[in-house]
């Protein structure tokens, strides 16, 4: 008898999948407004799409190309690689969800939007260049850096905070909360977002227990087990990504509207 795939849920996920570009690509077109932040969320979303395409990818396995046309290609189940993309995954809806989704105020959409961006040119300015047009861009982005903590210094809800609290989000930390408090506001379980999260943290910064499991895992059943759960929660971010960017963008949302079974689908997730 042929035992039963381990995931049973591949159409599913490519319709999932499908319908998420397809809202996405509804958004083309929209006008940027004062700043950019459209524009990176819709790159977030766009990086959410990769890891999830590449997940499925390599779950139907990885054949690496032959040298010589007479040579047979050499072909894995490389389960480490979805495990860590899961997390990409996951951590790249968590983010479009508590910049972009989560504020309720103008006053905290700036606040998360302008910390997000001001950690990352913070994060900029400690890769070294080398090139006198790599330095110039460095020193370009001292101002915009000037010009945010400018914006987040005058901001409501910073200005509520303690001395300790500003002082952390100022040397380039653009959130307070952890990962999995925001993961539970976005609406996961917490088993999913605390103790899933960190098992797939254990694949990311190559812990030994992550070793330990791809190593001890002889057959193609047992190598997919080790992330058919990945790919279940991938289902769940993806799901998840498309209410949250039909929050933010109009006509994403009529995009949903107007499709009964996802519309239908969604509410019932």
């Amino acid at each position: 008898m042929n035992e039963m795939p381990i995931f049973q849920q591949e159409e599913a996920y490519i319709k999932l999948l499908e319908k998420l570009i397809k809202v996405a690509e509804a958004n083309k077109g929209t006008a940027l407004g004062e700043d950019n932040r459209l524009l990176e969320a819709e790159g977030l979303c766009k990086k959410f799409i990769g890891h999830t395409a590449s997940a499925l990818y390599l779950f139907r396995s990885t054949t690496l190309p032959s040298v010589k046309a007479t040579d047979r290609g050499i072909s894995f189940f490389d389960s480490g690689s979805i495990n860590v993309l899961g997390r990409a995954a996951l951590e790249s809806f968590l983010v479009f969800h508590y910049v972009f989704v989560e504020p309720r105020s103008d006053d905290e959409k700036d606040f998360r939007y302008y910390l997000w961006l001001y950690a990352s040119y913070i994060d900029k300015q400690k890769f070294p260049s080398r090139s006198e047009e790599g330095k110039k861009q460095l020193n370009d982005e001292k101002k915009i850096i000037d010009t945010l903590k400018d914006k987040i210094n005058s901001n409501s809800v910073f200005k509520q905070l303690t001395e300790k609290e500003k002082e952390k989000l100022l040397k380039g930390q653009w959130k307070l909360q952890s990962w999995t408090s925001i993961g539970v506001s976005a609406g996961l379980s917490e088993i999913l977002a605390k103790h899933f999260y960190s098992y797939l943290c254990i694949y990311a910064h190559s812990g030994c227990h992550s070793a330990q499991q791809v190593g001890n895992a002889e057959t193609t059943e047992t190598q997919k087990a080790l992330c058919v759960a990945t790919m279940e929660l991938i289902m769940i971010a993806m799901a998840n990504m498309i209410k949250a960017y039909c929050q933010v963008f109009d006509k994403s949302n009529d995009v949903v509207q107007k499709d009964e079974m996802l519309k239908s689908s969604l509410n019932s997730g």
